[in-house]
């Protein structure tokens, strides 16, 4: 019998810590500590990542799960919407020139390839990306169609198939014109297509479905043995050697195939939400699927992942329940040690109780000096907090120190203004914008900028413009400031104020919740959408250049305490009404497959 340093080359070490890196995948060591042997092994998931901004499908895709492009599509109309997905969210780019469906891409972010499409008729028309704007080429397709697929570079591209009829023309772009290459050997529409412009896959088709495959040498198509589900209208990503499809119907599948460059095996991992017409780019082992309709169209992002890491992707979770639904508190903290103070609940004089928040349950925490409705708040942790201004306005500033029994007047602001549950920075070194200088929620905005040292609120340069419900991350000399009304995005370097993008989403955020590390990541979530005011379910991150899109929300909120001293601890509090709930967010992580190894 071989051993195993015959078999691997080395021997079975002993360790009394397990590796870390995905490198180790296949090493077996024996673990001093608790005397186990073990293993890194494999695993094959889809996990969730952010919606689209905008829901659709049947979009020209390129790149990586990390850098990739959706452009055009339909949900059912027509589009000429660019969006980047940066592995964490989604953010706007370029509009196409032409706005089509059913169009094909290729390429990387950021230099991407459009081509082909449906405009109202089948469409040859060739559009370059640099990142920011796509330009249209002087040079179209040979063969106008829709439904088709592409595979390569921005400079190296192949089209293929497509439709009316179905057709097995294929052509090359070499970064100024196309020129025609041999047929495949299936006429192909509605199918998957991966790969690179001198070795290509074409996988399924329909209608009616098939579970044929093509691979193309750069020269000449040939039949590789057939997928095992047939379908069409699915996505694909890799290379002739490493593959994987997904999605696809009729009905809207859930079904992943990979390709080793010989066989197709179906994954037990399977797509949480299950579409056709779906978008996908990347890798054989680190793909991403995303939009599509089932039957409706969705913006659903999944992140394909065959490899050592056990991904969790982000995701927003139940909290502890609230005591009451109430409007207008303001929260400090974290998800897992926070306050929670003031309000309106609807129904009587505004509430004058606290509550700490412990990561999993409410406890009474004492009681504010005066009801207070639409407060702002400071405190990188609890028990440490800060409470300031009022709805009314009011200049009233109190701080909590977790003695367990009581809050204490401080020296009060020098502009009277509501807040409504926004501010930052740690108790002793706190920040307010803006705010509502009128009752209740009547026009009456300001433009005030105010540092707090512990004892004393200091007026700073004024705001920008005068905002009302801003919302604030950082600290009093790397400030982002951003929502509010009207909408607006600016940061502070402790001597001037500089604009700053608003959001991705194109959707005012009043009355949300806000948190984040730094100026350079912050998060909003929730809040009203007008003109209807309803509550929202979107959230989105700043990385201090751009925003994008993450997970959202369970339940719409607005008017609510929220907050986050980290991008791994967003707390999302309750709401008026009736909306007790409470919801906590997490960032995504990528942790090694350990296995322990046993006789069996």
């Amino acid at each position: 019998m071989s051993t195993y340093r015959e078999i691997h080359g080395k021997a079975v070490k002993s360790l009394d810590t397990d590796p870390s890196a995905e490198t180790d995948a296949g090493q077996i060591w024996y673990n001093t500590s608790s005397n186990t042997f073990k293993s890194i092994v494999n695993t094959s998931a889809w996990s969730s990542g952010a919606p689209l901004i905008t829901a659709r499908g049947n979009m020209a895709t390129g790149g990586t799960q990390t850098a990739t492009f959706a452009a055009g599509g339909g949900n059912p109309t027509k589009q000429n919407k660019t969006e980047e997905y940066n592995g964490s969210g989604w953010a706007s780019g370029g509009d196409l020139n032409t706005t089509r469906s059913y169009l094909a891409g290729c390429g990387t972010v950021p230099t991407g390839l459009a081509f082909g499409g449906f405009d109202g008729a089948a469409d040859a028309a060739t559009e370059e990306y640099n990142g920011t704007a796509w330009t249209s080429s002087p040079n179209s397709m040979g063969t106008a169609r829709y439904a088709l697929q592409g595979a390569g570079t921005q400079t190296a591209a192949l089209a293929f198939g497509g439709t009316p009829p179905a057709l097995t023309a294929t052509e090359k772009y070499d970064g100024t014109s196309w020129t025609a290459g041999n047929a495949m050997g299936t006429a192909r529409r509605y199918f998957a297509g991966f790969g690179i412009q001198t070795a290509a896959i074409a996988a399924a088709s329909g209608p009616p479905a098939i579970a044929t495959v093509e691979s193309y040498d750069g020269t000449n198509w040939t039949a590789v043995n057939s997928m095992n589900t047939a379908r069409m209208s699915l996505a694909g990503a890799g290379t002739t050697t490493s593959g994987v499809v997904f999605g696809g119907g009729p009905p809207a599948s859930t079904a992943t195939e990979t390709w080793d460059g010989t066989n197709w095996s179906t994954s037990p991992a399977t797509l949480a939400t299950g579409r056709w017409h779906i978008g996908g780019s990347g890798t054989g082992t680190a793909a991403v699927g995303f939009g599509g309709r089932n039957p409706a169209f969705t913006g659903a992002t999944e992140e394909w992942n065959n490899s050592a890491n056990v991904i969790t992707a982000a995701a927003w979770s139940a909290g502890g329940a609230a005591p009451t639904g109430t409007a207008g508190s303001a929260y400090a903290g974290t998800k897992e040690t926070g306050q929670m103070w003031g309000g309106d609940t609807g129904t009587g004089p505004w509430p004058t109780a606290s509550f700490e928040y412990n990561g999993s349950t409410w406890t009474s925490s004492g009681s504010i000096p005066t009801a207070h409705n639409g407060q702002g708040r400071a405190g990188i942790s609890a028990p440490a907090v800060l409470a300031f201004g009022h709805s009314q306005p009011g200049t009233n500033t109190e701080t909590w120190e977790g003695d367990g029994s009581s809050w204490t007047t401080q020296n009060a602001l020098n502009t009277g203004r509501g807040f409504y549950g926004t501010g930052c920075g740690p108790q002793t070194a706190a920040v307010g914008v803006g705010g509502n200088t009128s009752a209740g929620a009547a026009p009456g905005v300001s433009n005030a900028h105010e540092n707090y040292d512990g004892t004393n609120w200091t007026s700073k340069t004024v705001f920008p413009t005068s905002n009302d419900w801003v919302a604030s991350v950082g600290t009093q000399t790397a400030l982002f400031a951003f929502a509010g009304f009207p909408y607006t995005g600016n940061s502070w370097d402790g001597s001037s104020w500089t604009a700053a993008p608003s959001n991705s989403l194109g959707i005012p955020n009043y009355f949300g919740g806000s948190g984040g590390a730094s100026a350079t990541s912050a998060y909003m979530f929730g809040g009203y959408f007008p003109p209807s005011w309803a509550n929202t379910i979107y959230t989105e991150h700043y990385d201090g250049t751009a925003w994008a899109t993450q997970p959202n929300m369970a339940t719409a909120k607005g008017n609510f305490g929220g907050n986050g001293a980290s991008s791994n601890g967003l707390f999302a509090g309750s709401s008026y009404p009736n909306v007790t709930g409470t919801e906590e967010f997490s960032t995504g992580t990528a942790a090694i497959n350990v296995k322990t190894l046993t006789q069996g």
